[in-house]
């Protein structure tokens, strides 16, 4: 429970600036291209802090790096709550980015140590339910907080919950693996580049980039679409965008109690993790290609309903498969690479949609290169099939 509280302020520290930038962006006097800048000042740094990341994880072991993450992360939401324009303001969402890179890397490996391999699809589901969580449930909230005390307030407010968190992992978390591992427990280096270029890892990478890019897809350009091509107002697309992000809520349980009890019925743990994976990118991709072909608007938004839902099934199973794959040693590293790959697809969403509109000034395309690049992401994971062993990691 303390990982989920933790993963649920881990993404509203986030998103915070998302909900406060019309109001800092008049404080400030800042024009679109400079909030444009702050709003992706987050993400460039975490995508890249997560290949070293899960270096570090592995070599200084989950419970400091928590410590330190949350801690430094927490200092830079409270300073952003103290800046004084553009610079500064940058400076501490650059820093949140590299601060919380750690984190889901931490989940992945907290969940191998503490859990069999029939039962970490659910705990992994249970931690990755923040970021769904915080999603559909920041904008009320943060927005309340806003109004109250100020968007200053609202930094400050989010920095200190971070540290009653922190009191919280260190009360409760211990080092523990359970039996079955406790053998394969090794401190041996790990090569890094070995690691990476195993065709398990490409093929793992490859599948997080097709299938991040729906989620961001609608995460980024979801409400303009509605407003622009479906003409609801801003509040109507406000409520009817909450939607498929409360069927993600949903869906991310499912994912990890279906893996789980595919393993409980005899099912090869790798296999059993990828039916919800595949399965779910597969019907992801069906629904999302012809949205914008659907003139109903209720039917569009049923479509991408299943379609963020079917998407989010894979989001905790992905995760418990981290430990799956990789030996003890290696599973913050690789957590890091992956989540890393998670990020270019996070990346190239808002990026890709935004030239495809400027030269085609419709959704069309949109939907449809976002379908083709979730169902390349199915192929590529179900392309895995075996497990990365000790053995492949050592240095030559």
């Amino acid at each position: 429970m303390v990982m989920l509280f933790g993963s649920i302020i881990n993404y509203l520290d986030r998103v915070n600036l998302s909900i406060a930038n019309t109001t800092i962006g008049k404080e400030f006097g800042l024009d679109p291209v400079q909030m444009g800048l702050l709003l992706s000042a987050f993400m460039w740094p975490y995508a890249l802090a997560n290949l070293p990341a899960g270096w570090i994880v592995d070599k200084y072991g989950a419970k400091r790096i928590f410590m330190w993450g949350i801690i430094v992360w927490s200092l830079a939401t409270i300073a952003g709550g103290f800046v004084q324009g553009f610079m500064s303001m940058y400076i501490t969402r650059m820093i949140l980015g590299i601060a919380e890179a750690p984190f889901f890397i931490i989940g992945g490996q907290v969940t191998q140590q503490y859990f069999s391999h029939e039962e970490r699809g659910m705990a992994s589901s249970v931690i990755n339910l923040g970021p769904k969580i915080a999603n559909g449930f920041a904008p009320p909230l943060l927005t309340f907080l806003l109004i109250w005390m100020g968007w200053r307030g609202m930094f400050i407010t989010l920095g200190v919950t971070g540290f009653a968190i922190s009191f919280l992992w260190m009360k409760y978390y211990r080092e523990e693996y359970k039996v079955e591992q406790v053998a394969q427990v090794k401190k041996g280096k790990v090569n890094f580049w070995a690691l990476f270029n195993h065709p398990t890892s490409w093929w793992f990478n490859i599948g997080n980039i097709g299938s991040s890019y729906v989620f961001w897809l609608y995460f980024t350009w979801l409400p303009t679409y509605l407003t622009t091509q479906r003409g609801m107002s801003l509040t109507q697309a406000g409520w009817a965008a909450a939607i498929p992000f409360i069927a993600g809520v949903i869906a991310v349980p499912i994912g990890g109690w279906m893996s789980d009890y595919l393993i409980k019925r005899g099912m090869n743990v790798i296999r059993a993790r990828l039916v919800p994976t595949v399965g779910g990118c597969i019907l992801a991709a069906v629904a999302v290609i012809p949205v914008n072909y659907i003139e109903d608007t209720t039917w569009a938004m049923v479509l991408i309903t299943i379609s963020l839902f079917a998407g989010a099934l894979r989001v905790g199973v992905l995760w418990a498969l981290v430990g799956d794959l990789t030996p003890p040693e290696a599973v913050g590293t690789f957590g890091g690479i992956q989540n890393f790959a998670s990020f270019i697809g996070a990346t190239l969403a808002p990026i890709g949609t935004g030239y495809i509109l400027k030269a085609t000034n419709s959704f069309d395309s949109v939907f449809v290169v976002s379908g083709v690049l979730c169902f390349i992401g199915a192929i590529s994971y179900a392309l895995i099939s075996r497990k990365i062993t000790s053995e492949d990691l050592l240095p030559n």
